[in-house]
């Protein structure tokens, strides 16, 4: 036990999820202390039993830790109280030592005053060392705060209502150094923008960005028609709409094909590309710029869910980019078996093919052990219908 009161090392990470927490300051107080001055971790979760007006104590008790802060993780119901706690704890304070941030709000409630990203403006200032933000996607206010050394960005779980797309974009120049970017939200935004020539929009120019993950019906697809990332290697674009699905209305197929083909002008050096619950509506459409090895002369591995991929597509692609590496295609209703068949045929055994659910499969269980010995083929399921 004397060991452990020794050891500043095991008394870094602090983590205050319990009334007591700010009812009772010295479960805080005995972790700071014994912490010494080695950086720490601070992780917080309001609980349901804690109002606003009670979170003063541990906020003045962090104020003066600030400079010492490593991560920080604020996890809150609502905006006022996250606008509280980073005006209480961070306001015109430095934390050079900063290298996580994550903000979180449980839901969007009538009653929040907070209108705007107020807090972040001059919170945390400066934060030389810090790389990885995850924030909320209320409307940011400008001037953006210069986060010219963050390499990691999540905007998450955001009501798309309350963002302009012009605004996300703008918010982006202001990271230059971004390598990973992720941006998803609910719904259908109002705010969509779909001419690349809107003086509101700019291009930001990405150099470093390698990975980008989109998440979001209609307003997704912009954010990555307005990014050039010379450097990208992944990228990933979900149209999926968890609300009133049936009524949905997917990303436009003039949008769809004009984010393929900017991704193939800009993107060169793409090797993993996903689409997820997208319709080109005019097949095979983009997918022949996809399995275009001219398009995309890097591309190893191609990923669709959910799409509208279909067996004359596959068919088209088969004499195409001859150097992808993996083709994996889950719940695509229009692969009906002749298509895949032609398609892998012309692969090499380096080649792995993986079909999950795409329910009107008529294949024989003899082709699939034919292109077994050929290929690397996963995940035949149950739900294929044999033919004998």
């Amino acid at each position: 036990m004397r060991s452990t009161w020794r050891t500043p090392q095991l008394w870094t990470r602090l983590v205050l999820r319990r009334r007591s927490h700010f009812a009772d300051l010295k479960y805080a107080q005995l972790y700071l202390l014994n912490s010494g001055t080695l950086p720490i971790d601070i992780h917080i979760t309001l609980p349901e039993d804690v109002d606003e007006n009670e979170i003063e104590g541990v906020s003045d008790l962090l104020r003066g830790q600030i400079s010492r802060f490593r991560s920080f993780d604020l996890r809150v119901r609502i905006r006022d109280e996250l606008e509280g706690f980073i005006y209480f704890i961070a306001k015109d304070r430095p934390a050079p030592l900063l290298e996580s941030l994550e903000l979180r709000v449980q839901e969007c409630t009538p009653c929040d005053t907070v209108v705007g990203f107020v807090s972040l403006l001059d919170a945390f200032t400066p934060a030389p060392c810090l790389t990885c933000v995850e924030i909320q996607g209320w409307p940011f206010l400008e001037p953006f705060p210069q986060l010219s050394n963050i390499t990691s960005l999540t905007i998450d779980s955001m009501t798309l209502d309350c963002v302009k797309i012009h605004q996300v974009i703008a918010f982006l120049c202001s990271t230059p150094s971004l390598e990973h970017f992720v941006y998803k939200g609910h719904g259908i935004s109002n705010h969509t923008i779909r001419n690349l020539n809107d003086p509101r929009v700019q291009v930001v120019h990405l150099p470093n960005l390698v990975t980008v993950d989109v998440t979001a019906p209609g307003s997704g697809g912009d954010v990555l028609c307005h990014i050039n990332a010379p450097a990208l290697r992944d990228a990933r674009l979900d149209g999926f709409c968890l609300h009133n699905f049936k009524t949905w209305e997917r990303v436009p197929n003039e949008s769809l094909t004009q984010i393929v083909f900017l991704l193939s002008t800009r993107s060169r050096n793409l090797r993993r590309l996903t689409l997820e619950h997208t319709e080109f509506l005019e097949t095979p459409g983009g997918f022949e710029t996809i399995f275009d090895d001219l398009s995309f002369p890097q591309l190893e591995e191609v990923l669709l869910i959910a799409t509208d991929i279909t067996d004359e597509a596959l068919m088209k692609g088969a004499r195409r980019n001859l150097g992808l590496k993996r083709l994996e295609l889950r719940y695509c209703d229009g692969v009906m078996g002749t298509g895949f068949l032609e398609f892998v045929q012309r692969r090499g055994s380096d080649f792995s093919l993986s079909l999950q659910h795409c329910g009107n499969l008529n294949i024989t269980q003899e082709e699939i052990e034919a292109i077994s010995e050929m290929i690397k083929v996963e995940g035949i399921h149950e739900d294929i219908e044999w033919v004998q």
